[in-house]
């Protein structure tokens, strides 16, 4: 069982410290080619231009509010404080900090690239495209929760949550869809490396915790 669990916690640090090597790389590989968009990027904005709808639009910027930056950040502060209160601390340190470093590592990558967004985007964005914001905080926040709950329906409704969000931004075209893929792997994989990095460290401190009480006796 221990074994198990080992082997298990490696392959989900693995794959999220994977998942973050590959944003950085595709970061790199855009910078070192003129940061133009992919074929699939300009394939499916040209799909979803040829296929816009006034309801799906009205959706799209619904979305667009409920799962901006202050939001996603207020959620995960009232999340952190709820487990702060229920004395659950390693679960507040897994969501607070999964959330804050998809943020800051979306935000420098943002900042270093400087990739410019599609052209006539329906709402106003200050930020260069790659990775997506919004796409990488829906991840990092539903992830978490869905790991530390570790609930069938709380990875349904991640996925549902962040599929939709990544959609979202590319119906609003202000997006590539290597964006919001790039943002979607990006916050999945910090909460699982923020994740195992916690338990991992929770079960170390109880071990040594047992052979200190264990020398006393």
């Amino acid at each position: 069982m221990v074994n198990n669990d080992v082997r298990r916690r490696s392959t989900m640090l693995a794959l999220g410290a994977a998942g973050v090597l590959l944003v950085i790389t595709a970061a790199v590989a855009l910078g070192q080619t003129g940061l133009h968009p992919l074929g699939l990027d300009s394939a499916w904005l040209e799909f979803v231009d040829r296929h816009r709808v006034p309801a799906l639009e009205s959706v799209a910027l619904v979305l667009n509010y409920v799962g901006g930056t202050l939001s996603m950040t207020i959620l995960s502060v009232v999340g952190v404080v709820v487990f702060l209160l229920l004395r659950r601390f390693r679960d507040a340190i897994t969501l607070g900090l999964s959330v804050g470093l998809a943020t800051a590592i979306s935000t420098l990558i943002k900042l270093s690239l400087g990739r410019p967004r599609p052209l006539g985007g329906v709402t106003d964005v200050e930020t260069s495209s790659f990775p997506s914001g919004h796409a990488t905080a829906a991840a990092a926040v539903t992830v978490a929760i869905a790991l530390i709950f570790s609930r069938a329906w709380l990875w349904a409704i991640a996925a549902v949550w962040i599929v939709a969000m990544a959609l979202s931004r590319t119906y609003l075209m202000v997006h590539w869809a290597s964006d919001v893929m790039a943002g979607a792997v990006l916050g999945t994989s910090i909460a699982l490396v923020v994740f195992t990095v916690a338990r991992w460290s929770s079960v170390a401190r109880a071990s040594a915790l047992q052979t200190r009480q264990g020398v006393q006796s």
